[in-house]
């Protein structure tokens, strides 16, 4: 079977997946956690890795015990990423609530674009309803996959509401084009995922040296847009809470690395309330920092 096939048969499976009700879509997640967690073990030794060196203090029962929470969490993730297909702006809006929106839509209302900085915590494909509530238009930045059609399927879904997707290379560019046209926008980024090794901002991050993109600050200071930090809460199984808060209001007065800093311990505290939910499968801390080069 070529790939091209089976990618579209994939992707008719999933949309098919898609139409579920949610009791099935949670029913099936259950299903996917015992498969994952005690059959597959999916980056299991990733998981449990990134948690011990993130939390040194806690004991190899507690450890487990969030391991457990998690391959739970990370099943209706899954799930949820591909529900999103065939959600309504009604369901998203009851399992997505979306808080003091009037924080960030006075900026729109002073004629300011802003920037805001999200991590890869509880549900961040269904907090592209935002878009509904949002006065500008909301750019979410993306790193593209390695499979187009799959691609292609995902960015589907996080356009389903509004966002417009805008490849990450592309995401200076875009901007200054927006500007140009005097058009005001919402410049929306994960900025807790894992850059290249060649980069060089490494900081502490949950006891361990990290590296991150450079570039949600530099974009903030360079246009001198408002800093936001956004967070999402679960408050029940298929359930979510996501809100503002304003960190620099002129960036431009304020360093790179203090941007980053104050997004890194907003980041840790969130997490702290309840690490079963950040995204501990994913390879965060994979690159070592060079002696010569400093943390920020």
């Amino acid at each position: 079977m070529n790939s091209k096939l089976s990618s579209n048969i994939g992707i008719f499976i999933l949309k098919q997946i898609a139409k579920l009700p949610f009791w099935m879509i949670y029913l099936l997640s259950d299903f996917f956690y015992v498969i994952v967690y005690y059959i597959v073990g999916y980056r299991k030794k990733v998981v449990l890795e990134n948690l011990k060196n993130s939390f040194p203090e806690k004991s190899e029962k507690e450890i487990k015990k969030i391991s457990k929470k998690y391959f739970h969490h990370f099943g209706d993730l899954s799930l949820e990423a591909i529900k999103i297909h065939g959600m309504n702006e009604d369901d998203a809006n009851k399992r997505m609530v979306v808080k003091n929106v009037d924080i960030v839509n006075r900026f729109y209302d002073r004629g300011k674009s802003v920037v805001v900085l999200t991590m890869h915590y509880n549900s961040w494909e269904w907090s592209n309803i935002i878009s509904k509530h949002q006065k500008h238009e909301v750019l979410a930045i993306y790193k593209p996959m390695t499979s187009l059609p799959f691609n292609i399927f995902m960015n589907e879904g996080r356009e389903r509401f509004g966002v417009t997707v805008v490849k990450d290379s592309l995401t200076l560019s875009t901007v200054i084009d927006k500007k140009r046209k005097n058009e005001l926008v919402f410049i929306w980024l994960a900025a807790d995922q894992t850059p290249p090794g060649f980069h060089k901002f490494w900081m502490k991050f949950l006891n361990q040296d990290a590296l991150f993109y450079p570039g949600p600050a530099s974009i903030s200071k360079r246009f001198n847009y408002p800093l936001f930090f956004q967070s999402t809460r679960k408050t029940k199984r298929g359930h979510y809470e996501t809100s503002y808060e304003l960190l620099f209001e002129n960036p431009s007065e304020v360093s790179e690395a203090k941007i980053m800093r104050t997004f890194v311990e907003k980041m840790e505290t969130l997490i702290k309330e309840a690490p079963e939910y950040y995204l501990w499968s994913h390879r965060r801390w994979k690159h070592k920092r060079p002696n010569d080069v400093p943390l920020q």
